[in-house]
This record gives C-alpha cells, structure tokens and sequence, in this order.
C-alpha cells in the first residue's frame, strides 16, 4: 500500500511539472499592434447587484474611437438589470442593449444570449466576459494584441475578489484551475475555458459554425474553445498575461459553490483523453490522502505525501500569483487545499449521480 501511495505521489508531482512548464510556454506574449474593429459583448440574467460595476468598467475601456461595441444582453431579467443597463446606454454612444428574444438555433441559457447578440455584432473580434466581472481598461487592447494572422481564440485569466477566507479560498481555486487551463494550452491539449475572460474572431466563429453547431452545453464556452481548438486550422492562445486579468465575485454561499463546480463538472466530461488521464491522477492522489489512513497506510508515509502535495500545489501557484501581483493570496491556501482534497474527491461522484444543473434560476 506504501509503494502504490508513493507511486501515485511522483505521478501527481510530474503532473504539476508538466503543468507548471506548460503554462509558461503558453505565455509567448505577441503584442500586435493591429486595431481591428471589436465587438465586446455581456449577457446578463438579473445581476442588479452587479451589472453597474461592470458595465462602469467596460465604459471606461481604451480602443481605438469607433473601433468598438459594447452590446450588453439583457436575457429576461426580472429584476432592476435592465433598467440599469439602460442607463448606461443613454451615457454611452458605443453602448447597445440587446433583450433576448426567445431561443435561437435550439440553444439554451448563456449560449442562447451570446449567440443573438452575436448575429447582430460588427466586430471581426468579439470579446466576453460575465455580468459580476470587472475588466481594466487596457484589457480590450492587450488581448487584440495576442492575435497573429494564425490565431482564432484567445483566452485570459479571471480572479476572484477577495473580501474574507471562503472568496479567498476561491481566488486560490480560480488561479490553479485556469493554470491548468492554459498549461493544456502550452502543450497543444485544451482542457478548460471559461467565458467571462474569452475572445474569438468572428471568422473562427463562423468555421465551426458557431454554437449552434457546437451543440449544447452546460458549459458552452469550453464547448466553443474545444471547437476552434479541434475543429479548426485556427491556434488558441492562453497566456497567463496580467494586463488580461478580470476580476469576478465569489459564490456568495456553499450551495452556490456546490452548484457552480458541478456545472463545470458536467461540461468537462467529454475533455480530451489526456486531460482525462491527467486529471484522474489528481483524483487518485486527493482520494488516496483521505481514505489510506484508514486502511493501514503508515502515518509518516502519509505525512509525506500531504507534505509533497502541498508543496507541488504552492509550486504551481507561484508562477500565475507571481505575475498578478498576488502572492498575499498564499495565506488562504491551507483553506484551499482542504476544499480542494475534498471537492476533487467528491465531485466525480456528484457527476455521475446526474441530474440537471443550474444556471441564473434555469434548469440545463
């Protein structure tokens, strides 16, 4: 039992070797200087608290005057959204609010909205990002710089706000997951995304005949990322590049939390085989950490594999945090490896007990 728990261990760390190389070869910044006409699009289902903020931030977003749209979606909020997203389009020349009418193509929640708004943007690049985000104003601009004549898609790394332990602990989570997300990246594989810091051009879009042909998923940015990434001649990019980095709010509560990793749980089942066998590593080692001891394993050997784990997990955290400016961050991460060894050990089996997700009040 001793050599199968150290064998697992020296897995797991080649598994952080391999990710931590791979996101710095995912970080090739390009910079060009092109400045095509851009599409910025946010898809909003009653987010009154939020919507103000981050469509404060898009405003004050620098581009090239009249090189950009702003379309803001308001996807039948039945709260103040709207009238609040009205608001900034009377300030806002560039700013145009779009209500969903319906569904479009047999799509459902997020992807519904994004694809209306889509079909009536401009924009040879189109850029997201969700209702509780905020963007810095150089963001637009420093992501159109990551595109080469070869490239389709390019994705940046959201954060968490951190106002106490348990966001905290999500910021933590939100920096190892996209990590793993843009080392996947670095080694040719794509094994995440997500939507509310993700860019495309539109003739990227329109190859793999946009999410209406992507067919429906929990998780329809991944689903649109894998597409371009598989289904394309186009690259994807995946930089962990800090003039990129979006700030989003934390689930509020253990149930919004619960309900986010399970939809993100159900949009990767269908990842790539090697992102698969990779991440089946991390659930052999965080399983065998909680259930070995009680079995026999010997307490010092256990010791050392907490105590290896933990080290490869701060290792890393080091390169993303570095960047960001957020190595303050650190303190909440013996919190997050307690949520970490326990959600990843859990999850798969919330996975295959099925049911339908939830997403802004809709059953998926």
């Amino acid at each position: 039992m001793a050599t199968v728990f150290l064998v697992i261990l020296l897995l797991y760390l080649l598994k952080i070797l391999l990710f931590a190389t791979g996101a710095r070869r995912a970080t090739t910044v390009v910079n060009h200087s092109g400045r095509p006409f851009i599409s910025v699009i946010v898809a909003a289902r009653n987010e009154e608290d939020n919507i103000d903020s981050c469509l404060a931030s898009l405003a004050a977003l620098r581009y090239d005057e009249g090189q950009m749209e702003i379309l803001v979606v308001d996807d039948q909020s039945t709260d103040a959204t709207g009238e609040i997203m009205a608001g900034w389009e009377r300030r806002v020349p560039h700013m145009r609010v779009i209500r969903t009418e319906g569904i479009v193509h047999g799509l459902k929640g997020k992807a519904n909205a994004i694809a209306q708004a889509i079909e009536q943007s401009r924009g040879e690049i189109i850029i997201t990002t969700d209702a509780d985000c905020v963007v810095p104003p150089h963001w637009a601009e420093e992501i159109v710089a990551q595109y080469d004549e070869h490239t389709g898609c390019v994705c940046g790394y959201t954060m968490i706000k951190t106002s106490s332990a348990f966001s905290g602990m999500q910021s933590v989570d939100w920096a190892y997951l996209m990590t793993i997300a843009s080392a996947g990246i670095g080694w040719g594989y794509a094994l995440s995304a997500v939507g509310n810091n993700m860019s495309f051009r539109r003739q990227a879009y329109e190859d793999v005949g946009g999410y209406q042909a992507v067919g429906f998923s929990v998780t329809e940015d991944f689903a649109l990322f894998k597409a371009i990434a598989y289904r394309s001649d186009w690259t994807v990019r995946y930089p962990v590049h800090p003039s990129t980095l979006v700030w989003s709010e934390p689930c509020r509560n253990l149930k919004e939390l619960f309900r986010q990793k399970k939809r993100w749980g159900r949009g990767g089942l269908d990842i790539h085989p090697i992102g698969f066998a990779i991440m089946s590593v991390g659930f052999l080692m965080n399983a065998a950490i909680l259930i070995l001891p009680f079995l026999g394993l010997p307490l010092w050997i256990w010791l050392i594999g907490v105590a290896g784990k933990s080290a490869g997990d701060a290792a890393l955290l080091y390169y993303p945090l570095e960047r960001f400016g957020q190595r303050a961050l650190y303190r909440y991460f013996p919190l997050f490896e307690l949520y970490y060894l326990i959600y990843v050990t859990v999850l798969p089996f919330v996975v295959m007990l099925g049911g339908r997700v939830v997403w802004k009040d809709r059953k998926l």
